[in-house]
C-alpha cells in the first residue's frame, strides 16, 4: 500500500546522521528477519558501529513522487538500504545521479539465470533480494453466473465494473499494478481497470471480507500472493494467476561502495540462505527460488524490467496514471 509522507519525514529517515542502516521490509518477513538481524547485532556487541532502523515497509513508505522534491546526495543516503516496491530509489533523476556518481556497488555476481528473465540490474546498482508477487483473487459468492476472468486482459475486458479492489488509498494506488497494466496494455488499460477499481485498502482487509457477504467488499481483489494463501481453506475464494504472469514488486537492496567491514556483515545477513529461506517460506522469494517456482508451476512471471524503468519517467507516470482513479 502506497502511503503518503512529507518531505520532511523522508529526510529524517533517510538522512545519514539518523541511519546508517535502513530496512523497510514487507509485512510477512519483517518479524523473523528483524529475529535474525538483532543476533546479528548481538553477536558483534561492542563492535556494532552503526546505527539501524529494520521496519515494516507499511510504517515508512519511500515514494518521493512530487517533481518539486529533492534528489538526495550520497552522503545524505543511509550506507544499506532496503525498500520494497518500485518506489523512488527508482525515479529516473535518482538513477542517472546514482549511476552517474557511483552511488552503489555490486552486491553480487550476475547469475545467467537471471540474466535470462530480466531480473538483474546490468548496471550493478539494484539487488533484486525478494520478490513480492501479485494475483486475483475471487469471491464466489458475488459472481452471479459472471465468467471469472483468466488473464489481466479478460478482466480489463470484464463485466465488473467497480467491483475490483487494488492495494492502496486516497490516489495513491499500488505503482507495479499500474505500470504493469500500462506496459502491456497502455493507457487504455489504465483507462479500463479505473472503471473497474471500486476501492483501494490494505489486501489484509480484503482477504478477511472474502466470502462474507459483505454488500460493499469486492468481487475481485488484486492481492500479493502471501495474502492470497491465506485463503486455502476458504471454499468461497478462487484465487487466479494471470495467464500474462503475476505482477512482480521487487524488494530491494542498495549497498554503498564505501561501507565499513561491520556494515559487510549485515549485507552478507541480507543476502544469506537464512534470509532466503525466511523469503521463500512467506511466498516472498528470492529471483532464483520464484524462478524455479514458475518453471515447476508452468507460471509466468509479469515483471516491467529493466528497460521499461529506465525509458519511463517513473515519478511523473505514477502521477499521471494516479489521476485516473481520483
Amino acid at each position: 500500500m502506497i502511503g503518503v509522507i512529507s518531505m520532511s519525514t523522508i529526510k529524517n529517515i533517510i538522512n545519514k546522521s539518523e541511519y546508517d542502516v535502513l530496512g523497510l521490509l514487507p509485512c510477512p518477513i519483517k518479524v523473523p528477519v528483524e529475529i535474525g538481524f538483532n543476533e546479528m547485532i548481538d553477536d558483534l556487541g561492542d563492535q556494532c558501529d552503526f546505527k539501524y532502523l529494520v521496519e515494516g515497509n507499511a510504517n515508512y513508505e519511500v515514494m518521493w513522487m512530487d517533481e518539486s522534491s529533492d534528489i538526495p546526495s550520497k552522503n545524505d543516503l543511509p550506507k544499506i538500504i532496503i525498500s520494497s516496491g518500485v518506489n523512488s530509489f527508482y525515479r529516473k533523476d535518482f538513477r542517472t545521479k546514482a549511476i552517474e556518481e557511483k552511488y552503489f556497488k555490486k552486491v553480487k555476481d550476475i547469475e545467467e539465470e537471471l540474466i535470462e528473465n530480466d531480473l538483474i540490474d546490468l548496471e550493478s546498482n539494484y539487488y533484486i533480494m525478494a520478490l513480492n508477487y501479485l494475483v486475483m483473487v475471487i469471491d464466489l459468492t458475488k459472481l452471479d453466473g459472471r465468467n471469472i476472468p483468466q488473464s489481466w486482459e479478460e478482466l480489463l475486458s470484464s463485466e465488473f465494473k467497480k467491483e475490483v479492489a487494488i492495494r492502496g488509498k486516497k490516489g495513491r494506488y499500488c505503482e507495479t499494478t499500474l505500470f504493469s497494466i500500462y506496459k502491456d496494455f497502455g493507457m487504455e488499460g489504465i483507462k479500463k481497470l479505473s472503471e473497474l477499481v471500486g476501492q483501494g485498502g490494505h489486501p489484509a482487509e480484503m482477504v478477511k471480507n472474502i466470502g462474507k457477504g459483505i454488500k460493499e467488499s469486492p468481487t475481485i481483489s488484486i492481492i500479493p500472493y502471501f495474502y492470497a494463501k491465506l485463503l486455502k481453506n476458504n471454499k468461497s475464494a478462487k484465487v487466479i494467476w494471470p495467464e500474462e504472469g503475476a505482477i512482480v514488486s521487487p524488494v530491494t537492496l542498495l549497498v554503498q561502495g564505501d561501507s565499513s567491514k561491520n556494515l559487510e556483515n549485515v549485507v552478507n545477513y541480507f543476502i544469506s540462505e537464512d534470509v532466503k529461506s525466511i523469503c521463500k517460506n512467506a511466498s516472498v522469494p528470492h529471483p532464483m527460488d520464484y524462478l524455479k517456482y514458475l518453471k515447476e508451476n508452468n507460471y509466468k512471471l509479469n515483471w516491467i524490467g529493466w528497460d521499461f524503468i529506465s525509458n519511463n519517467n517513473i515519478n511523473e507516470l505514477f502521477l499521471e496514471l494516479n489521476t485516473y482513479f481520483l
